[in-house]
């Protein structure tokens, strides 16, 4: 006996809807992964820039370089477009701002990451009543 089948054909035709919507999904995932990415290093240069500069008789520029040289350690061609700044220091207070685009897939796309970090800078003190 020979059976028929009502839906012969309908297993490509389902591959044809679903795949593209799939690699899209796909790509959405890995532009994320690529997004965070960068923002990660974003946060890890600012931290860094901080970290150097409010260390004692340390001065804004110092955590300005050290936060551009762990851009160029770390970032690659991950982050572009980058700037640092130190806007926003103060006498007792260190804040380090970096900025730029992720990598992107699509070309004319562009993602912008940023990152604040704040810290306080050491001072020389002496013993006082408290």
């Amino acid at each position: 006996m020979r059976r028929t089948w009502d839906d012969r054909g309908s297993s490509p035709i389902q591959y044809a809807i679903a795949f593209p919507v799939v690699l899209v999904i796909t790509f959405i995932l890995i532009q994320g992964v690529l997004w965070a990415y960068a923002r990660n290093l974003a946060y890890t240069a600012a931290r860094s820039g901080v970290a150097a500069g409010r260390l004692y008789e340390a001065s804004p520029a110092d955590g300005s370089a050290r936060a551009r040289q762990a851009l160029d350690d770390l970032g690659g061609n991950m982050l572009t477009n980058t700037s640092v700044s130190t806007a926003g220091s103060s006498q007792d207070t260190m804040r380090v701002h970096v900025s730029g685009q992720a990598l992107t897939m699509l070309p004319g796309f562009h993602l912008s990451v940023a990152a604040t970090v704040t810290g306080p800078i050491e001072h020389w003190t002496t013993g006082g009543p408290r």
